[in-house]
């Protein structure tokens, strides 16, 4: 596998460092190293990855979507803690709005899910609602890297972060709104319902734990 990983990065290392006119190399930059970094990441390479992220950051200090691939990478690879570092020093630093126009949404989503693998759910809470702001020009937000993870995945860590602190309301609100949510609705297989619990009872905080369960299920196939 090492030896396959070499071979990857000294190939794609051949490609950039192309020679024109036989004299000048056209050395790569930060922007073609996280580039390859985001291929990987896509491909499920997570730790290769990281590393051409890390070559990015490297390369420039100051280059923001290399300390964002370096947050997912660390989220895919379970180290929620050291996500949230990189996600953090990512929103420190400057970023395209062409090139990146998401970038901020991405952070805020990526702290979300880092947050609930901490089990700080005032965190999640807090982040979460930066990331389902209405974007009525643009639609709701979704992970250019990975179209399976969109803003209904950000809803369930709100709605569960809101169960754990009590706020059965809330939760049953933000299940609701999945339910509702027409991009959900898109999938014929989903099952949409109304929901009716009475959350101040143990019944009913019982049906919100089984639907936490079951949605977790559904979204991860959509």
């Amino acid at each position: 596998m090492m030896f396959l990983n070499l071979i990857k990065k000294i190939s794609l290392i051949a490609l950039m460092l192309i020679v024109t006119n036989c004299r000048q190399s056209v050395i790569p930059t930060e922007e073609d190293l996280a580039g390859y970094g985001w291929i990987l990441y896509e491909a499920g390479e997570y730790q290769e990855a990281r590393e051409w992220f890390y070559d990015a950051v490297a390369k420039d200090s100051s280059y923001a979507d290399g300390y964002n691939g370096i947050g997912w990478c660390f989220g895919k690879l379970r180290q929620a803690d050291s996500a949230a570092v990189y996600f953090h020093v990512s929103q420190t630093k400057p970023f395209d709005t062409y090139d990146t126009p998401d970038l901020d949404l991405d952070l805020y989503a990526g702290l979300t899910f880092a947050y609930s693998g901490m089990n700080i759910d005032s965190l999640v809470r807090e982040y979460s609602t930066y990331v389902l702001v209405e974007r009525p020009e643009l639609g709701p937000w979704y992970f250019s890297h990975d179209l399976k993870i969109n803003h209904l995945d950000v809803k369930l860590e709100l709605a569960l972060a809101d169960f754990n602190m009590g706020y059965f309301t809330s939760c049953r609100d933000n299940l609701q709104s999945i339910y509702n949510d027409s991009y959900y609705q898109s999938f014929p297989s989903n099952i949409v319902k109304a929901l009716t619990m009475n959350v101040e009872t143990l019944s009913g905080r019982a049906e919100l734990a089984q639907l936490l369960q079951s949605l977790q299920q559904t979204l991860k196939n959509i």
